[in-house]
């Protein structure tokens, strides 16, 4: 199944061939829109494109933390740090209309736009041949999700955002901004399509977005458009349809994992719970039984086109087990022996994204359930990390401030590690020099959640609060709660900043934490409270950064029309 993906992510990339013959209206030797949209193929080569554009834009971009930008960092749940020192990855008190995440992502969510655009569109050309309108249809069905997908973070991140409905053929200079209610109502309509003609989970190809995708994102706008009944009823398609369930046992290809971590001596002990297994490589896919999962990206180092060294001879781009996460490897003891990289469950991390205090402790606190709560376990939460090299005298210790060689740096280089970035076992492809251990140079060649069963049970606990039902938020949230072992809430305990928690809780590194902020108008609100770069510095920010300037480049540009400036920007 993999091997069809990432054939059609390489046949999706393919340039346009020159030709030496005069111009002519129809091109003979080279691929165009009036030849490249003619069968379904194609067009699924074109879908390919855009899941491409999907992996490499959100996830797989360059070899950064900056890969990471819309998941949490330098917002409440990871602060960027270099060295001891916290860097502001967004500037937050300057934020201007030159910044460079508001132009990158711009760009990047109207370019994913225009290529559905081309889609819809000349998906019902006559050139286009089909062998039914249900075929057609599920092409354009999802073709209109991944439409919605985008709109939906330009309607959430800056408010109101020019409408483009259909395949732009000529230049155009003259932009106005559409409403923020009327992008929503767009998207509303494209997903409604969506989740009558896409394929369900279990008839749909790892990787492409199903059915029950369009239905939990239908879910978000219809919360965002105030229409809470209409995001239960789609919250319920996926929750009570015939696919999906929360996994509540152990499943999958490490049920019998065993680790010598965290100490790395003695004999290996069995390791994990139901929601370790979550996140081990080759347990993502709802065709590998994990029926929790909804949509993923899809990595596989053995595929060319998997983001492997045919991308990076350093290895994929896919690098979040590198840049998120502390650095012990890098630790000295104090008589200046080096630590050894013990691959296995540590990955190769570099201390640059380090856990917040709020995803590091606050959040854990909640119910007295910092015992008790699995996802705060040691198998997925490391907080104590241990001298590995035997020629160490603290050889099986615990690494602390005391007997570390620059006490200064222990909170980056040991701070806490969330396993569910780390692989159990890698794919051995580099070798450390000085432990000789092989490993992955930090690389996750696993697959990632897009979406999965947890974050749609969120969403119905937040409209059920909105409209008033407490008791039923309470229950949504409790589903998840007790599949962790922790302390069941009461309807009187729900609150917006608990289920804000809550998917803290469960969805951290997940969940597209600046866009749900943004959604909620609490970003200001959680980067004052938890922001460490704000905080360290003693500043407040006002509400106008719950909305992103418009790029200066884009109103420039735009020279037939003024776009107009969100308020607080220049």
């Amino acid at each position: 199944m993999k091997n069809k993906i990432y054939l059609l992510l390489l046949l999706s990339t393919l340039g346009i061939v020159s030709c030496k013959k005069a111009l002519t209206e129809v091109p003979l030797d080279f691929y165009s829109p009036e030849n490249a949209y003619t069968n379904k193929a194609q067009f699924q080569s074109a879908l390919a494109h855009i899941y491409l554009n999907i992996r490499t834009n959100f996830y797989a971009t360059t070899d950064a933390f900056s890969n990471y930008d819309m998941l949490g960092i330098d917002v409440d749940l990871a602060d960027n740090r270099s060295g001891v020192t916290y860097v502001s990855y967004f500037n937050w008190n300057t934020l201007n209309a030159d910044n460079g995440f508001a132009n990158k992502w711009w760009g990047n969510l109207y370019g994913m736009i225009s290529r559905a655009n081309t889609i819809i569109d000349r998906a019902n050309q006559p050139a286009a041949v089909w062998t039914s309108e249900a075929e057609k249809n599920a092409i354009v069905g999802e073709a209109k999700f991944l439409r919605a997908f985008c709109y939906r973070f330009l309607a959430n991140m800056w408010g109101a955002v020019p409408l483009v409905a259909n395949e732009t053929k000529v230049p155009k200079f003259d932009y106005k901004r559409s409403s923020q209610d009327s992008i929503y109502q767009f998207c509303k309509s494209d997903l409604q399509f969506a989740t009558q003609w896409m394929p369900r989970i279990n008839t749909q190809q790892g990787g492409r977005a199903p059915r029950e995708a369009a239905f939990h994102l239908l879910s978000e706008i219809n919360i965002a458009m105030k229409d809470y009944q209409g995001a239960i009823s789609a919250a319920d398609s996926v929750i009570t349809g015939p696919n999906n369930r929360l996994m509540t046992n152990r499943f999958g290809a490490f049920i019998n994992f065993t680790s010598r971590n965290p100490t790395y001596q003695g004999a290996a002990k069995p390791y994990g719970d139901v929601y370790f297994d979550l996140f081990q490589d080759g347990n993502f896919n709802w065709s590998q039984g994990n029926k929790e999962a909804i949509w993923n990206i899809e990595q596989d180092p053995n595929i060319i086109g998997g983001n492997n060294t045919d991308v990076n001879a350093s290895g994929g781009f896919f690098t979040m087990e590198r840049w998120w996460g502390p650095n012990p490897n890098n630790v000295k003891d104090k008589n200046g022996v080096s630590n050894f990289l013990i691959d296995t469950l540590i990955g190769r991390p570099v201390g640059a994204l380090i856990a917040s205090k709020y995803a590091d402790s606050l959040i854990w606190r909640y119910k007295d359930d910092w015992n008790k709560d699995i996802r705060n376990s040691a198998f997925n939460i490391q907080r104590t990390w241990y001298y590995t090299n035997p020629s160490s005298a603290f050889y099986g210790q615990a690494i602390t401030a005391a007997n570390i060689a620059t006490p200064t740096t222990f909170k980056v280089e040991c701070s806490p590690q969330f396993k569910k970035a780390v692989s159990a076992v890698h794919y051995r492809k580099f070798q450390d020099a000085l432990s000789k251990q092989w490993h992955d140079n930090g690389r996750t060649y696993k697959d990632w959640y897009i979406m999965r069963l947890a974050e749609t049970y969120l969403l119905r606990a937040e409209a059920n609060f909105l409209k008033g039902n407490l008791t039923s938020a309470a229950d949504d949230i409790n589903v998840i709660r007790r599949r962790a072992n922790a302390t069941p809430v009461d309807a009187g305990d729900v609150t917006l900043d608990l289920i804000l928690d809550e998917r803290a809780r469960e969805l951290y590194q997940e969940e597209f934490r600046l866009n749900t902020l943004m959604r909620m108008g609490k970003l200001a609100e959680y980067l004052n409270k938890y922001n460490g770069f704000i905080k360290s510095n003693g500043y407040t920010l006002d509400n106008h950064v719950n909305k992103m300037p418009i790029p200066n480049s884009v109103k420039q540009a735009n020279t037939g029309a003024d776009m107009g400036q969100n308020p607080g920007y220049n």
